[in-house]
């Protein structure tokens, strides 16, 4: 991957043939975004406008025309995110222009096209009633929670998350691959250093219990969760940073992570909103010195 980054910074064009090539790829779309923002990360919007026009070109000729809307949507957040993150040098901002960016693409998808979502909505239907009726047979004291899941609204929602955390993970190895080519070492510095301020976490935690209260509003929580999840993750990063040889515990915790799903995520999510206003790193590390 490093040798592929030193490549594409040769010049535009290098760029242009890597985001075009991989957002071929089946399940390489994220690095056809990653591609885009490693040169928004370095270079100038001129710059990045070769790269991006080319990943735009295939996601829309081939991807959009599919019937897999998510890649435009990926490509755009990482777009902003990067140039974001390139203008104040904080991973935090960055990822809320992610989130919002992603908010807004599917938003913008529902009122434009709208054909296109009733098309995989009725693609997806006959394999969600046949999933539906099995889970009826295995639980039948649960028919009624079956019966109210809606196709179109888990259609939607993975959707949402597709897009977001494939411009997250993006813009992750964008920074990741900066920080290896022209500054060792910047990108974990950076990313153990990442916290919310107090009053973007309450909004994005007033935000998250909004989405989990009402269903129509359920669309935005990837866009707000997974950066918060984020937070968690560099909380625990860089905690377990001030130790020496913490392979191991990073295993143990993503394993564990693993294992409890959704319930490790929240846990996440809530250890990012109470660092917000207390610290644990800084305290952590004052009391060690």
């Amino acid at each position: 991957m490093l040798t592929l980054a030193k490549w594409v910074m040769g010049g535009p064009f290098q760029a242009l043939a890597a985001a075009a090539i991989l957002a071929l790829l089946p399940g390489f779309g994220w690095a056809s975004a990653a591609i885009v923002a490693l040169v928004a990360l370095r270079k100038n919007v001129n710059d990045v406008a070769i790269p991006f026009a080319g990943a735009m070109l295939v996601a829309v000729l081939v991807h959009w025309t599919a019937g897999d809307i998510t890649q435009v949507g990926t490509v755009c957040a990482a777009l902003v995110a990067s140039l974001v993150l390139a203008g104040t040098r904080s991973l935090a901002w960055s990822l809320l222009a992610l989130g919002i960016s992603s908010a807004l693409y599917i938003v913008l998808v529902l009122n434009l096209a709208p054909a296109m979502i009733s098309n995989l909505v009725d693609l997806f239907q006959p394999t969600f009633d046949d999933f539906v009726e099995q889970l009826k047979a295995a639980n039948p004291e649960a028919q009624s929670v079956f019966e109210q899941m809606d196709v179109r609204h888990i259609v939607l929602e993975g959707m949402v998350w597709v897009t977001t955390a494939g411009a997250v993970a993006a813009l992750l190895v964008a920074r990741w691959l900066q920080a290896r080519l022209y500054n060792p070492g910047g990108f974990r510095r950076e990313f153990h250093s990442l916290r919310l301020m107090p009053a973007v976490a309450a909004v994005l935690a007033l935000l998250l219990y909004l989405g989990q209260s009402y269903p129509p509003a359920r669309l935005i929580l990837p866009c707000v969760a997974i950066p918060m999840v984020m937070a968690g993750l560099a909380l625990v990063h860089g905690v377990l940073g001030m130790k020496q040889n913490n392979g191991p515990l990073l295993v143990f915790f993503y394993v564990g992570l693993i294992l409890t799903t959704w319930v490790g995520m929240m846990v996440l999510v809530a250890a990012a909103v109470m660092d917000s206003f207390v610290d644990f790193r800084n305290r952590i590390q004052k009391r060690y010195e």
